[in-house]
């Protein structure tokens, strides 16, 4: 099934990080970079995409108004990146996670465990996304907060998704295809992780 194919892909970043292209490396940290800067710009616009719904209209509209301090953030090396807003709610919600000395992750460790079910797909591959990573990291919220926790592609990051992974399989519709990266998949869970605290809290969090 796919989702040992993505615990492959996990495995071999964690072994033998220098394999990953030297492109994604750079698309990868000049998205945190990007986003970090994004951040201090505008931190309201920020949380709001950090807590919204894929393909929603209020994380559409969200996106739309950080524009600006987006732009402000791009740098000569960096004006031909293309940032998906999914993947730039990834980023916001991994960095919120790791503020104040991770007081959220600490948090996100104790949350209730779900029993995952299979999950309908989406209208948008990234809602699909989100609804499967939501299902995965409510069933092993503590799996999914050391994921996050670890050095991204490291052996910790690896043991964490190994953790996840069954719940992954529970969830995934049957018959379906997953084609993610490693960053990609942290960046979910993060998304999720992040929603399931909001969720556990009762409102939107004010990191």
């Amino acid at each position: 099934m796919i989702i040992f194919q993505i615990a492959a892909t996990f495995s071999l970043a964690a072994t033998a990080p220098l394999a990953e292209p030297p492109e994604l490396i750079s698309r990868v940290d000049a998205t945190r970079l990007i986003a970090s800067c994004v951040i201090k710009r505008d931190r309201p616009q920020a949380l709001l995409i950090a807590g919204g719904e894929p393909s929603a209209p209020a994380f559409e509209k969200a996106a739309r108004r950080i524009g600006p301090a987006l732009a402000g953030c791009l740098t000569p090396q960096t004006r031909s990146l293309t940032i998906r807003n999914n993947d730039l709610r990834g980023v916001f919600t991994d960095m919120f996670l790791k503020e104040a000395n991770g007081v959220a992750l600490e948090r996100a460790r104790t949350l209730p465990a779900v029993a995952a079910q299979r999950i309908v797909p989406g209208k948008s591959e990234a809602a699909s996304d989100a609804a499967l990573f939501g299902c995965a990291v409510a069933a092993k919220p503590l799996e999914a907060a050391l994921l996050v926790k670890a050095t991204p592609a490291s052996n910790e990051e690896a043991t964490a998704f190994r953790a996840l992974a069954p719940a992954l399989q529970q969830c995934v519709p049957q018959d379906a295809a997953m084609h993610l990266k490693p960053f990609q998949v942290r960046l979910l869970v993060a998304a999720a992780l992040w929603g399931r605290l909001a969720t556990a809290a009762g409102a939107r969090l004010n990191a």
